[in-house]
């Protein structure tokens, strides 16, 4: 029978039980694992025989047995940590787990800046634009390609526009941005054309 002085809280689960006399016991605390851990064990963690071990140094070490390459990085304070499990044998480093992690996330960080989604932004013109009017279209176009995302460029063709005007009109467009972009395609639905790109660098 609980004592009813303390009640039951869900949220700590029940992390402490009190007997009918009042007294306090306490449960035993459950030791938490660094999710990082599954992917990437270290130490007696390790479940593989033979490693191929480098050094804190960045030294290959070669091949040798777990317990000997758990030893070697006691003897220099450090931890063992695998950080190729899908190698034949696994690949190992002799370095402090804090380190290893930081490396981690710095990497990760670095592969979410690089691979970072690519917008597609549209750019509306109409073949009877000319001159100035025109070069700030152009202008506007380079200006994010450089960025990284793509444009579609939507030539819209009114009336009194033809069909072979527009056209014309689209080779104009290709010949003042070919310099600096790469068409991804070119399609014509209905009475519009458009032009897909991105930058070339």
């Amino acid at each position: 029978m609980r004592d009813t002085r303390y009640p039951y809280n869900p949220r700590f689960g029940g992390g402490s039980t009190y007997t009918r006399t009042g007294g306090y016991t306490p449960r035993p605390r459950q030791q938490v694992f660094d999710p990082l851990e599954r992917e990437f064990p270290r130490n007696h963690a390790i479940t593989a025989q033979e490693v191929r071990v480098i050094g804190s140094d960045g030294e290959n070490l070669g091949v040798m047995m777990r317990d000997e390459a758990i030893s070697r990085a006691e003897s220099e304070e450090l931890d063992l940590v695998m950080i190729a499990p899908q190698a034949k044998p696994p690949v190992c480093k002799i370095t402090t787990w804090e380190s290893f992690k930081y490396q981690h996330k710095k990497k990760e960080k670095e592969m979410r800046k690089h691979s970072k989604s690519i917008k597609v932004k549209e750019i509306k013109v109409s073949p009877k634009i000319a001159g100035s009017d025109l070069e700030r279209k152009v202008e506007k176009i380079l200006e994010i390609t450089e960025k990284g995302d793509q444009v579609k460029i939507t030539i819209m063709r009114r009336w009194p526009v033809t069909e072979e005007a527009a056209r014309k009109f689209k080779d104009v467009m290709l010949t003042k941005i070919q310099e600096s972009c790469t068409i991804i395609s070119i399609q014509e639905k209905g009475k519009n054309i458009y032009i897909l790109v991105k930058s070339n660098k």
